[in-house]
């Protein structure tokens, strides 16, 4: 399927405006879109629960460096 996409350069007043015009159902609308847009669904992937999966497995067999171990070596590197 084809989209067709149309860019409009509108002043930010504009907008505002435009947005003050709408009913309240449209408003509800907008609100809707801007929460999708600006607050992304924060269940985390399969990837991420993997990963997650991965990490634990890997601290509880204690392959894991510490904090002091990892400046400690930071240190060691520098030197």
């Amino acid at each position: 399927m084809v989209e067709n996409t149309v860019k409009v350069d509108i002043s930010f007043r504009s907008l505002i405006e435009a947005i003050s015009s709408l009913g309240t159902s449209e408003k509800h609308q907008l609100l809707e879109l801007l929460k999708v847009e600006l607050f992304p669904d924060d269940e985390d992937s399969t990837e991420d629960i993997a990963e997650i999966k991965s990490v634990r497995a890997e601290y509880n067999t204690g392959d894991y460096t510490t904090f002091d171990q990892y400046a400690a070596q930071r240190a060691n590197r520098s030197v």
